[in-house]
């Protein structure tokens, strides 16, 4: 598993370097090639192999992945891998046009996605939903140095809103639009990684975060520095749950972040796992059984999987679920 983590990092770290600067002179992530990470140093084409579109490799969209695509060929016997990219609005392309069979993504993300392709109409989009996962945190991180103490302190800062085609940089941007912050700062796409070496070096003066608890990178920063996690006020959340409608007030509980000595007030939003409508039932079926009979494994990869529950698999998902879905939680009766 090390061994081919750091043959994926490393890759990454090629792509990135290929990154360019925008006209406007702001840093931009390029979109990801395909990464293809073979389970069992097995070398089938990609037509072979079950592919599942995560995010970037410091996020748990990605450490899932892996966990999901091991349990999906330990237990299907299917070779399975995970594909780098830059999470939702990637994801939802990618498995679209049925170049990656799973994606994870952001509930908000797939409402846009449909609301933008379907025009109103149901089912005129490929994408289907296999299940309900758990719920992303909104982090806004700082350091102690930044004199960033509020939401509003951001103006006139520089902050990274998250990679192109995230999940995270639609809600970065819809938070500071509500916030009346669009232009106000000065505005940098950075993934994960590349937010928390900038936070290191002092090229940005803050960074969202959307992701489930802990992140990575988060943790990790926060060991090494004097971090601030930035409260969002209930106001904010509750005119951002009133006008899009996926967001909840939530609190990242204290202790989350080495340093962090109380609850800090954010909101969340809830994943989703998606398939291509053209999978077969049997398939889908299978995968969403895999998934909650070996959950346990998932879980003891990362805490955040401790918030998928059958019991909520179908609540919050604008999107119409695969027939294989269906079958197996009506068998389990959950329904909507």
């Amino acid at each position: 598993m090390k061994i081919r983590a750091l043959f994926l990092k490393a890759l990454l770290f090629i792509f990135l370097l290929a990154g360019c600067a925008s006209e406007n002179g702001k840093q931009e992530v390029p979109f990801p090639e395909p990464v293809y990470f073979h389970q069992g140093n097995q070398h089938s084409s990609p037509k072979n192999v079950l592919i599942i579109a995560t995010g970037n490799m410091s996020g748990v969209f990605f450490s899932l992945g892996q966990a999901m695509a091991d349990i999906y060929e330990k237990y299907n016997g299917s070779a399975s891998g995970t594909q780098v990219t830059n999470a939702s609005f990637h994801n939802a392309r990618l498995v679209s046009q049925k170049k990656a069979e799973l994606g994870f993504a952001t509930v908000d993300v797939i409402g846009l996605v449909e609301a933008q392709k379907s025009k109103g109409e149901k089912n005129q989009t490929p994408l289907r939903a296999l299940t309900g996962l758990y719920s992303n945190y909104i982090h806004i991180i700082t350091t102690e140095k930044s004199g960033i103490h509020s939401l509003e302190d951001l103006s006139g800062k520089r902050i990274s809103v998250g990679s192109i085609e995230s999940g995270t940089k639609l809600i970065a941007e819809r938070t500071l639009q509500t916030a009346e912050l669009t232009n106000k700062i000065q505005k940098y796409n950075l993934s994960f990684s590349q937010s928390a070496d900038a936070l290191r070096n002092g090229t940005i003066d803050a960074a969202f975060f959307v992701s489930g608890l802990p992140n990575p990178e988060i943790a990790s920063i926060a060991k090494e520095m004097p971090i601030k996690l930035i409260s969002v006020p209930e106001e904010i959340v509750n005119r951002l749950h009133d006008q899009y409608g996926y967001y909840s007030e939530i609190d990242i509980p204290s202790d989350t972040y080495h340093g962090q000595k109380e609850n800090i007030q954010t909101f969340s939003v809830k994943n989703v796992l998606i398939a291509n409508q053209d999978m077969s039932n049997k398939e889908a079926y299978e995968l969403v059984k895999t998934l909650y009979a070996h959950l346990p494994e998932l879980q003891e990869i990362h805490p955040a999987a401790r918030n998928i529950k059958l019991s909520e698999a179908k609540n919050g998902i604008p999107l119409d679920f695969h027939p294989g879905a269906e079958k197996y939680f009506s068998e389990h009766g959950i329904f909507e």
